[in-house]
């Protein structure tokens, strides 16, 4: 069995994990965030054209739980396309 890519982080204090896999039970979805482990999946197939995206709605998720998933939706796909903007400002390099 191969090893889940797992990075750990802290949001309000607490730890967290994001792990490339598929989200549990859910093939269909992107990425979840189960905030009763504290823990945000990111599908590894969505990576290539949709992973800045995901991780910013699931990191919105886990830190303001309570706003509208429309909101999410907006500023999740915004953050995608701003840092995709600079990537291709600065050959591809983002700090």
């Amino acid at each position: 069995m191969s090893r889940i890519p797992t990075k750990r982080i802290a949001i309000d204090g607490k730890t967290w994990r994001i792990k490339i896999q598929r989200p549990p039970a859910r093939e269909t979805c992107d990425g979840l965030c189960v905030a009763t482990d504290r823990t945000i999946y990111i599908h590894p197939d969505c990576i290539a054209h949709r992973g800045v995206e995901i991780a910013a709605h699931e990191l919105i998720h886990a830190r303001l739980y309570d706003i509208e998933e429309e909101c999410v939706d907006e500023i999740g796909r915004l953050v995608g396309e701003v840092v995709a903007w600079l990537g291709r400002q600065n050959d591809g390099v983002i700090g």
